[in-house]
């Protein structure tokens, strides 16, 4: 189980490799990041945003860190991160985005 500090420094190592190509500022948001059931929800900005008071850069600011040694990856857009811990915990997903079988 990974602890919040360990999830914030796997989340700015990725955001720093994801967008080194970038003008942005990326910042990692302590303050708004939570533990749920399998791992971190971690929230992070642009500083150009947090600057301008309004979005830049990016529109997805939040990272899915496991405790399962995965790599960070960002939650899916059709939930709000409230709905993505809610699916994983209780194992039952929306229909319509269900695999096949």
């Amino acid at each position: 189980m990974l602890s919040k500090e360990e999830a914030l420094a796997k989340a700015a190592a990725h955001l720093e490799r994801a967008y080194a190509d970038d003008e942005w500022t990326i910042v990692v948001l302590p303050e708004r990041s939570y533990r749920y059931c399998a791992g971190w929800i971690v929230c992070w900005d642009t500083q150009e945003s947090i600057d301008a008071g309004v979005p830049v850069g990016p529109i997805n600011t939040v990272l899915i860190v496991p405790d399962d040694g995965s790599g960070p990856h960002g939650r899916p857009s059709y939930a709000t991160s409230e709905q993505f811990q809610e699916f994983r915990e209780t194992g039952v997903w929306p229909a319509a985005l269900r695999m096949p079988r």
